[in-house]
């Protein structure tokens, strides 16, 4: 009992933490207990997903308090998130409205950054509710299962757990270095 609760706490946390100021997604721990235990995995993305909701919440309402050029120097204070990040999201949400909150997350684009557009932008708080949580569940539910068919793949070619192990924080290293150094997360060249 008390494994459960601390898996799901951790989600939830996490969860929360992701949607404010930390930039490493809790779809790591998720995946991790799936690696080993699918339905344990599965289980705490319902935890995360709760989580990201309080975090998005906190992000929407600090957002409504701030001035925009305040939120966006906070935000792109964050590893991974630039102020022309920020840019492309205020453009994206002029042009493809809601649409770019729920397909957002998909693309590697942190959910916080909608929640502080939205916000400033006066979106309605139920709505952009509503829809975070096909934003932020469809992902969760992705990786989670990703990597919980990839642990039952090595268990069948002859991975102990050593072996998943050592895929599992490979996959995800090789995944970060790509996105802080190729993919969303890369600052661009400062201007002179």
């Amino acid at each position: 009992m008390f494994r459960k609760c601390f898996d799901h706490a951790v989600a939830a946390t996490w969860g929360v933490a992701e949607a404010t100021i930390f930039f490493i997604v809790p779809d790591l721990w998720t995946s991790w207990l799936a690696l080993h235990n699918p339905r344990r995995g599965f289980a705490t993305t319902v935890s995360a997903l709760a989580g990201a909701l309080v975090g998005g919440a906190t992000t929407y309402q600090m957002a409504q308090r701030m001035d925009p050029e305040d939120t966006k120097r906070v935000l792109s204070s964050i590893p991974g998130i630039s102020e022309h990040m920020i840019a492309d999201v205020e453009r994206e949400l002029d042009e493809k409205g809601w649409t770019a909150l729920v397909m957002g997350p998909t693309r590697g684009v942190p959910y916080k950054i909608y929640a502080r557009t939205l916000a400033h932008g006066n979106a309605p708080f139920g709505t952009f509710m509503a829809l975070s949580v096909p934003a932020r569940m469809g992902r969760f539910l992705a990786v989670t299962g990703g990597v919980a068919a990839l642990g039952k793949l090595a268990e069948r070619r002859g991975l102990g757990k050593k072996g998943k192990t050592g895929l599992f924080i490979g996959g995800w290293t090789a995944f970060y270095t790509w996105y802080f150094t190729a993919g969303p997360g890369k600052r661009p060249p400062q201007q002179p």
